[in-house]
């Protein structure tokens, strides 16, 4: 897949999530409203760019392909779990909006990088 377009996307999600986020901050209820709204799209971006460099990197035929993915997947998941309860445990009053901004963006950038995977495998090799 052309590494352009793949950055091309990943910022448009990016700016996505963060408008999504900031327009849910407004509402004034516990579950969304958050100054600190944009601090998960910040995370899945760099956990999405470094899963993809280091997926990207090596055969995609290979069964170490697919032990790799998973392998991202069950740290990203161990990450983002390690990283919400941090934050609860810094910031108690505003850990249920900061969860669910956090699992909105975790949702989007999955779906993301499900499909860009998805895309990668099925490209023929060079």
């Amino acid at each position: 897949m052309n590494q352009k377009k793949y950055y091309i996307q990943l910022f448009i999600i990016c700016i996505g999530t963060l408008f999504l986020s900031h327009e849910l901050a407004k509402i004034n209820t516990p579950y969304f409203f958050s100054s600190h709204y944009w601090i998960p799209t910040l995370f899945f971006l760099s956990t999405t760019f470094l899963i993809n460099k280091l997926l990207t990197n090596g055969d995609k035929a290979s069964k170490e392909f697919v032990f790799k993915t998973l392998a991202m997947s069950m740290a990203r998941l161990l990450g983002c779990m390690i990283f919400v309860f941090i934050y609860s445990l810094v910031n108690k009053s505003g850990a249920l909006a900061f969860t669910c901004h956090f699992m909105i963006a975790y949702l989007v950038f999955t779906v993301f990088e499900l499909s860009f995977l998805l895309k990668y495998i099925k490209q023929p090799s060079n």
